[in-house]
C-alpha cells in the first residue's frame, strides 16, 4: 500500500481546476461581450427641446419658457451577453434583426430612416405654417382612399375618384373637403364635382350629408382621402437640425416646436411637454415604434406632459409613472390638449384637420 498524497498537493490540483473553469468562464463572458447575434437592442433614448434646433430666415420668432420635446430610442446591434441582459431588461426589446432592417443593409437602412426624417421635417414645417395661416400646401383635388360603408358616399363615389369642389367651394387640397363638410349640418344636401377615377371631365353629383359619429351635430360624407399632386410652397426658410435622428417620428413635436417658436407666448405654458407621433399634411397624427422605451426617457426627463398617439395611450401609461399622458389623432387635439394646461394658442387656424370626412 502507497504512501497517501499530501495534502497539500490536492489543495493545490483543487485551485488549479477552480482557476481552469474560472478562465473559461471569463472567456465565455468576453466572448459573450463582443461576439454579435442576429438582434437588436431597442433601448430608452433622450428627450431633447426642439425650439433650439429650429431655425427661421425671414420671419420673425419668438423665446418662449418651457419646451416642446421630441423622444428618440436607443437602436443599436446586440452582442450575446447584451441580449441576455436585454432579454431580463423590461425597458429593453430585443428584436430580430429582421424586423428592422428588412432585408435591408444598415448602411441602406440609416438612408431609408434619414429620408424619413427629411420628409417629416419638410411635412411638420407646411403643416405648421398652415396652422398659423400661411397659404404652404397645394394641391390639385382630394383623392378617395375609403368610403365608410353605410355612408353617403358609400354606392355614390368609388375609390380613385377626385372631388375637385364641395358646394360652392374648390377642393384642392384634402383638408378642404373636412373643412366643407364640418361646416355643414346633417341632413343638408352637399354638391360635389367628381372626377371619376381622376380623369375626364368632372360629374355633378348630390349627396345629403349625414351626422358625423364623434360630433352628431356637423355633417359627415364619409370618405378618406388624400391630397392629389401634393407639393409645398414655403413663404420663407424653416430649417430643422436633426442630427443623425432617423425615422418620422418626430413629426408632431417638430410641428409644435415650429409654431412655438414662430408666436409670441408659450405653447406649453412654460411647461416641459415631451411628444411622439408622425404628422402627415393633413395634420393627422400616426402611430410610432418604441413607445415604452420614450416613455421611460420622457419620465427621466422629468417633462410634466407627453403627448402620444391616441392608440399608444394605455402602452404609455404603464411606463408613465407620474407624468401625464394624452392620446392625440390630430394637431388640433394636440393644441387643445396644451390650451388646456394654459398654453397659448390664439391666433391658431385650428379645424383644419378632423378624422373623418
Amino acid at each position: 500500500m502507497g504512501a497517501p498524497r499530501p495534502r497539500r498537493a490536492r489543495v493545490v490540483r483543487i485551485w488549479i481546476a477552480v482557476g481552469v473553469v474560472v478562465s473559461m468562464l471569463v472567456a465565455g463572458t468576453v466572448a459573450a461581450a463582443f461576439v454579435q447575434v442576429p438582434y437588436y437592442l431597442i433601448s430608452p433614448g433622450a428627450a431633447r427641446a426642439t425650439e433650439p434646433l429650429i431655425s427661421v430666415d425671414g420671419a420673425t420668432t419668438y423665446p418662449s419658457d418651457g419646451s416642446i420635446d421630441f423622444t428618440t430610442v436607443s437602436l443599436r446591434r446586440a452582442s450575446a451577453l447584451e441580449a441576455l441582459m436585454g432579454w431580463l431588461d423590461p425597458t429593453v426589446d430585443v428584436v430580430d434583426e429582421e424586423q428592422i432592417l428588412g432585408g435591408q443593409t444598415e448602411q441602406e437602412n440609416r438612408e431609408a430612416t434619414q429620408q424619413e426624417m427629411s420628409d417629416s421635417k419638410q411635412v411638420a414645417s407646411a403643416v405648421a405654417l398652415e396652422a398659423l395661416g400661411y397659404d404652404v400646401i397645394r394641391g390639385t383635388g382630394a383623392v378617395v382612399r375609403g368610403i365608410v360603408e353605410g355612408s353617403p358616399a358609400a354606392g355614390a363615389l368609388q375609390v380613385g375618384d377626385v372631388i375637385v369642389a364641395a358646394g360652392d367651394q374648390p377642393i384642392t387640397l384634402s383638408s378642404d373637403l373636412a373643412r366643407v363638410t364640418r361646416s355643414m349640418k346633417p341632413g343638408e344636401p352637399l354638391g360635389l364635382l367628381v372626377q371619376r377615377g381622376g380623369e375626364g371631365d368632372a360629374q355633378a353629383l348630390s349627396l345629403v350629408l349625414a351626422p358625423r359619429p364623434e360630433e352628431p351635430d356637423k355633417g359627415f360624407l364619409g370618405v378618406s382621402t388624400t391630397t392629389r399632386d401634393l407639393s409645398f410652397q414655403f413663404p420663407f426658410s424653416v430649417q430643422i437640425d436633426s442630427g443623425s435622428v432617423g425615422g418620422p417620428s418626430a413629426g408632431l413635436a417638430f410641428t409644435l416646436g415650429i409654431i412655438d417658436v414662430l408666436t409670441p407666448g408659450s405653447l406649453t405654458a412654460g411647461k416641459r411637454v415631451a411628444v411622439t407621433g408622425t404628422i402627415d399634411p393633413n395634420g393627422f397624427v400616426g402611430p410610432v415604434g418604441g413607445v415604452e422605451q420614450k416613455t421611460v426617457a420622457v419620465r427621466r426627463s422629468g417633462a410634466e406632459l407627453f403627448l402620444v398617439p391616441t392608440s399608444e395611450v394605455d402602452l404609455a401609461r404603464k411606463y408613465a409613472g407620474d407624468v401625464r399622458v394624452e392620446g392625440v389623432d390630430t394637431l388640433d387635439q394636440a393644441l387643445r390638449v396644451l390650451a388646456s394646461v394654459g398654453g397659448d394658442v390664439h391666433g391658431l387656424a385650428q379645424g383644419s384637420s378632423s378624422p373623418g370626412r
